[in-house]
């Protein structure tokens, strides 16, 4: 079947602007976008321990130098493990991936098209 560069597109930018990898799957890569979905939960899953869930295990005062109101705010973040460091590490890659998925979805629609033509049916 013959992809849809448009659809391809708008897979990308269904599948909260290419995160889930939908475009991937699409395009005949599913272990790509297995991966997109993967490497997006541990990311957002990292996100969720650092800036919404508090943990007390490494206390910061911020505001030594801010107006009294300010001084005794503490912001926690948790210990350091494996999974959260893979999960923070895997942001900037999606990142990076993200535009490169974005600029290149046209040639990556055209090479499906060109090799499910030469697989025989």
């Amino acid at each position: 079947m013959k992809k849809s560069l448009g659809r391809a597109y708008l897979l990308f930018a269904l599948s909260l602007f290419g995160l889930f990898g939908l475009h991937m799957i699409y395009l005949g890569k599913p272990l790509k976008g297995v991966f997109f979905l993967l490497a997006t939960w541990a990311g957002l899953w990292a996100l969720t321990q650092v800036l919404i869930l508090p943990s007390p295990s490494i206390p910061l005062v911020i505001g030594l130098a801010l107006p009294k109101l300010y001084q005794n705010f503490v912001l926690t973040i948790p210990s350091p493990s494996l999974s959260l460091m893979s999960g923070l590490l895997a942001l900037p890659v999606l990142g990076v991936w993200w535009c490169v998925d974005l600029l290149t979805l046209p040639r990556q629609t055209r090479k499906a098209n060109e090799k499910s033509e030469r697989t025989p049916r």
